[in-house]
């Protein structure tokens, strides 16, 4: 509990963004409280006034430490591990916070737009694609940036079969193999301490596995040892089950049933 007199901390994001999972973890791992401003997406709390003064890219996560404002998940990241106390989550090693560095950058650069382009071809199209035409073209005409907008057009309306998220099947399918080859030499991503890469690279494979789609690291005895030891640890229990949704988490799944032949197919072409 935050305690009267000590700075607030305060991070806004929605139950399942995949950027918020990464703050998340590391403030469990670290121990540290903050006050949760939990906001609805669907709602357009990400578009209010309010929220755009502090995060202009109408995006989160967004950390407010005693009224300063630090956006960007992995900076977010860092900050928090280096302003509170609790363990250290990146090593004193210089090649060690390098290769943690790479796992960050590689979250924030490729997996991320290949999560987005993936989860709204298989599973959130299900749910845009219940509103009316019109509603539909509002939808879109909502997204400012006419590259997103044409991205979301089309992971919503062709699915599986959308260039976007082909590519990022291959992306998604290329980070659990390189994760695997990583962990041949030990048991965390970028060390032998659980750090910040392997809460970076969580909400990923949390991802893939809520879509039914652990088969992608059949084979991979390495990468499939760390996902059952990270899933033992408090922080993933504190994080991922904050905020239960039975129904949901049914809904994905069979999602990812409906596709699995063709995703099996996509990447076997990869």
């Amino acid at each position: 509990m935050i305690e009267e007199g000590e700075p607030m901390l305060e991070l806004y994001y929605f139950p399942t963004a995949t950027c918020g999972y990464k703050a998340r973890l590391t403030l469990a791992e670290k121990g540290v409280e903050c006050v949760h401003r939990v906001l609805d997406r669907d709602a357009g709390d990400l578009l209010t006034p309010a929220y755009l003064a502090l995060n202009p890219n109408a995006v989160v996560p967004t950390l407010v430490h005693d009224g300063q404002v630090v956006i960007e998940s992995s900076i977010i990241m860092v900050y928090i591990d280096e302003a509170f106390d609790g363990p250290a989550l990146r090593s004193g090693h210089p090649l060690e916070r390098a290769r943690c560095a790479a796992w960050l950058k590689r979250a924030d650069d490729a997996y991320l737009p290949a999560l987005g382009a993936v989860t709204y071809g298989v599973f959130r199209r299900n749910e845009v694609l219940q509103q009316s035409p019109a509603e539909l073209e509002a939808y879109y005409a909502a997204i400012p940036d006419p590259r997103r907008r044409a991205q979301r057009r089309s992971v919503v309306e062709e699915g599986i079969h959308s260039r976007e998220v082909t590519n990022g099947l291959g992306t998604l399918r290329k980070m659990v193999c390189d994760a695997d080859a990583t962990l041949r030499d030990g048991p965390y991503l970028a060390g032998d301490n659980y750090g910040l890469a392997d809460a970076a690279l969580t909400p990923f494979v949390s991802r893939l596995a809520e879509l039914g789609f652990e088969w992608m690291w059949d084979g991979m005895p390495y990468l499939d040892a760390w996902w059952r030891k990270i899933q033992d640890r408090k922080s993933f229990s504190t994080v991922f089950e904050a905020f239960p949704n039975p129904a949901r988490r049914k809904a994905m799944k069979q999602a990812g049933e409906d596709v699995r032949e063709d995703a099996i197919r996509i990447l076997s072409g990869h």
